[in-house]
């Protein structure tokens, strides 16, 4: 009898010698948090592992997380190129290299006065040291960035392992793991590691999923949320998840700045009850007397989702600071994000938006950010069929909220 697909998909994973975990360009705490665990598992079975993402820079927020310092931002020694020399006819008398002009001069002189030739050099790569990849929290490849794209061979050569809870998925792995029911991929990760029969938690395992699961549930408050989610947090609080620890650090450690820069979004706070969207407008100014800058804007989107329940998308608009002149605005960006619609990029797909499906960003390089809200708020609405009487304010009218 065949072995279920969740059963084929451990088997393989257990049978490799070194795995290679990886998780999207574009993070979030889940991926990172499912990746961890999962290294925790394997490395417990005597498996080599590497947990690799493009680009991966751990924020404060995340140093709780065990084993979060060992990720690695991108591929090192992947393969080795070898260049062989036949000693059959003669024995090596000495060896030497210099680097010339950009070329490597590897210098060899044979013993007894002998002698090599051309045909007694062979060149080849060795194979790639991975035997076994599993990709987490990925809806396709492309999202991984240049670990997939400047690496296809990798990929298209080794068994890969897909887990994802996300119904966008395009389960391109050899073996998928995507259950939309649940809350996240960590919820994914604890019925895999469960199906194996054996004993997968401990402390630091159990800490790694649970800060998955309340990072996608917005601790608890997501309607996602089912009663098999919660038995799974109680599981792993019981195996010693330091529960405290992952909300304090997720929720309870906002810098000043990015508190005084909610502040002054919430001045500006608006809602649309036809859209059920919430959003606010940041100038330049706000960011210079918040001491903030872009980089605050994710948590300031965070506290926008939390804190506005009838909201099902909530948005960021802001005068982008220009590269080269601090202080001076490039243009105008958006940030939309949404949980129950499930497709930022969709919604805002009339304005070619980059990001993710939680979260769009689309930017305005010669556009007032009145002109741009309207353009936002009329792309959303032609996308759920409706007309938000915001975006047929006067733009004098409309512009009056700046004044605040």
């Amino acid at each position: 009898m065949a072995l279920p697909p969740e059963r084929q998909f451990m088997e393989t994973a257990l049978a490799s010698k070194h795995l290679l975990i990886t998780f999207r360009k574009e993070w979030n705490v889940d991926a990172v948090a499912s990746a961890l665990a999962l290294a925790a598992f394997f490395e417990k079975r005597g498996k080599r592992v590497d947990v690799i993402a493009d680009g991966f820079v751990a924020p404060k927020s995340i140093k709780f997380l065990p084993g979060v310092d060992r990720i690695l931002p991108a591929f090192s020694h992947l393969q080795k190129f070898v260049i062989s020399l036949n000693l059959s006819k003669s024995k090596i008398d000495e060896l030497s290299y210099d680097i010339e002009n950009g070329k490597l001069r590897i210098q060899v002189t044979a013993k007894d006065g002998g002698r090599y030739e051309g045909k007694d050099v062979t060149t080849s790569t060795t194979d790639f040291k991975y035997d076994c990849i599993i990709s987490l929290d990925t809806p396709d490849y492309g999202a991984l960035g240049s670990l997939f794209s400047s690496n296809t061979e990798l990929f298209y050569n080794r068994p890969v392992l897909n887990i994802d809870h996300d119904a966008a998925n395009e389960q391109y792995g050899n073996f998928n793991a995507v259950d939309i029911t649940a809350t996240s991929s960590a919820e994914c990760v604890y019925a895999l590691l469960k199906a194996t029969g054996e004993h997968f938690l401990n402390e630091n395992v159990a800490t790694c999923l649970l800060a998955g699961i309340i990072f996608k549930t917005r601790s608890f408050k997501t309607a996602s949320v089912t009663p098999k989610t919660l038995d799974i947090a109680s599981a792993l609080v019981a195996a010693g998840a330091r529960r405290d620890e992952i909300v304090q650090s997720l929720y309870r450690t906002r810098s000043i700045s990015t508190l005084k820069l909610w502040g002054r979004t919430l001045a500006r706070l608006k809602f649309d009850p036809t859209l059920k969207m919430a959003w606010s407008l940041l100038v330049r100014q706000d960011f210079i007397h918040a001491g903030a800058s872009e980089e605050h804007l994710a948590d300031v989107i965070d506290e926008l989702i939390m804190n506005s329940p009838e909201a099902e998308i909530v948005g960021l608009l802001y005068e982008q600071e220009a590269e080269n002149a601090p202080g001076k605005v490039a243009g105008i960006c958006a940030l939309v994000s949404t949980e129950k619609h499930a497709d930022a990029l969709g919604l805002m797909a009339g304005l070619k938006p980059d990001g993710t499906r939680k979260t769009a960003r689309v930017c305005f390089p010669n556009t007032s950010i009145i002109e741009a809200e309207k353009m936002v708020l009329t792309t959303i609405g032609k996308s759920l069929g409706r007309v938000s009487p915001q975006s047929a304010l006067p733009l004098p009218q409309a512009a009056a909220v700046l004044a605040n």
